[in-house]
């Protein structure tokens, strides 16, 4: 089969388009022929370098994987040849506490797929059937990679995390990107009113035709803490998500309402954060990291994308021999929401 191995790590990645062996049928598993992988930002952390721990040598990227089930093991009940499916974002056992308890991204035993494990940038994968969610017949495969991350991601943040409601005021940073773009329709579907912020002009149009609420562009001389007040009659919001991480997170900070929660999925820029903390005390405010979804939360965006409160958006469709493509495509904030690479 073919695969996009990551030969080296650099501003300039390396890739290697090689023939391997089809991957080994698990006994509580299945072998997926691969639809469609996303691409997202740890993708290309891991693909720059600034992202090194844990990861596979000579790794296949690739943790957003939609698929169609091509074999089954002898123990697996549930799955047949010809389902359609999307993968967690990691491993698990599916047996201790962690995992029983719905928190299958915090099980001991998991690893990474597309970091500490090979992923979905081949045209078959293997996978344990307690690590997959079936699809609805006729699910398009291209949308339901986005399933997991970035969806189920920020369904997990907001919902779990957040806890938010009908009424709040929320902030979404990063509003063109592909956490941003969901983490917006998924507030504004749970009855949110809802500010973005992008720094990409070329975004806002589409954007506007998403329509969650207004969009402001951020650039030099534009205090987003003051468009927040001035939207919220200088009460601030109830809920900021971060996916951008350092270079928003004092504006961020003092965007915030009373018992406010900022909630940080994400650092784009690698670098160290300074703020005040009487600005924390003083607001009774959160700031929280959040990663992972875990079968109940890609069960949630599943539901939602099929009642169409939350539209997947995939901003440009490659090959595997174009990921390179994809990563400067990426790096340069050029496309809305997701790249998805086509497998099949």
């Amino acid at each position: 089969m073919k695969a996009l191995i990551l030969k080296e790590a650099s501003e300039n990645p390396v890739f290697d388009l090689v023939d391997i062996s089809e991957p080994t049928l698990p006994v509580d598993g299945v072998v997926l022929r691969v639809d469609a992988c996303g691409i997202c930002h740890h993708d290309l952390a891991v693909m720059d370098g600034t992202l090194k721990r844990g990861v596979k040598n000579n790794l296949i990227l690739g943790h957003e994987i939609s698929g169609t089930v091509v074999d089954t093991g002898s123990s697996v009940n549930g799955f047949e040849v010809g389902d359609q499916v999307v993968t967690m974002l990691t491993t698990s056992c599916g047996t201790c506490d962690i995992c029983i308890e719905g928190y299958e991204y915090r099980c001991p035993q998991a690893h990474g797929i597309g970091h500490g494990i090979d992923g979905g940038l081949a045209e078959y994968v293997s996978a344990r059937a307690v690590n997959l969610l079936k699809l609805p017949k006729g699910f398009d495969q291209m949308r339901a990679c986005l399933l997991a991350c970035p969806i189920g991601v920020s369904i997990r943040a907001l919902r779990d995390i957040g806890g938010i409601c009908s009424g709040q005021k929320v902030v979404v940073y990063g509003a063109g990107g592909g956490l941003g773009i969901h983490a917006a329709q998924i507030a504004a579907a749970a009855g949110a009113e809802v500010l973005g912020f992008t720094t990409s002009p070329h975004k806002l149009e589409g954007l506007e035709r998403i329509g969650f609420g207004p969009v402001f562009l951020v650039s030099d001389g534009l205090d987003s803490a003051e468009v927040a007040l001035a939207f919220t009659d200088d009460k601030g919001v109830d809920i900021v998500f971060n996916p951008v991480g350092s270079s928003v997170f004092q504006p961020a900070l003092r965007s915030l309402a009373l018992g406010g929660k900022m909630l940080v999925l994400g650092e784009v820029s690698g670098g160290d954060v300074s703020f005040s903390s009487a600005e924390m005390m003083f607001r009774d405010a959160s700031i929280i990291g959040c990663t992972g979804a875990g079968l109940k939360h890609i069960k949630m965006a599943c539901d939602e994308v099929a009642s169409e409160s939350v539209m997947p958006v995939v901003g440009e469709v490659l090959t595997l021999e174009e990921v390179s493509k994809a990563y400067h495509l990426m790096k340069s904030k050029e496309i809305l929401g997701r790249v998805v690479v086509k497998l099949s």
